[in-house]
């Protein structure tokens, strides 16, 4: 397994997962608003996406939004969205992606910030 950037040729199988996600959180299947935003997402380059691959499966994946924080008084990345496949669950893979938005964070100089409870992350 592999961890790196999604890019615009993950967009079928990620927006597939994307909508997975979704539905774990009560929300109803769109795989067209999916991929449409994943698109978007991607071409206008305001969310940072990682996958986690195997062959050329991709087994899951964490999103992050930029922005800026006026109390840290510096760049930051909120961390949203995580999701793994269900089969591929309990062996670490969510925290290998979080480590490796860390280390990316850490090398452009920017906090990773945990969106839903406004906290860093350490892994």
């Amino acid at each position: 397994m592999h961890i790196r950037l999604a890019a615009d040729t993950d967009l079928q199988p990620l927006s597939h997962l994307f909508d997975h996600y979704r539905q774990s959180c009560d929300h109803p299947s769109d795989i067209n608003g999916c991929y449409t935003f994943l698109s978007q997402r991607l071409s206008e380059n305001d969310s940072i996406i990682f996958v986690a691959c195997e062959s050329d499966n991709i087994l899951g994946f964490i999103q992050l939004y930029p922005s800026f924080s006026s109390l840290l008084l510096q760049p930051v990345w909120y961390f949203e969205d995580a999701y793994v496949m269900p089969q591929y669950r309990n062996q670490g893979i969510a925290s290998q992606m979080i480590a490796r938005a860390n280390v990316l964070a850490n090398s452009a100089q920017v906090k990773l910030v945990d969106g839903h409870r406004e906290q860093s992350l350490r892994v």
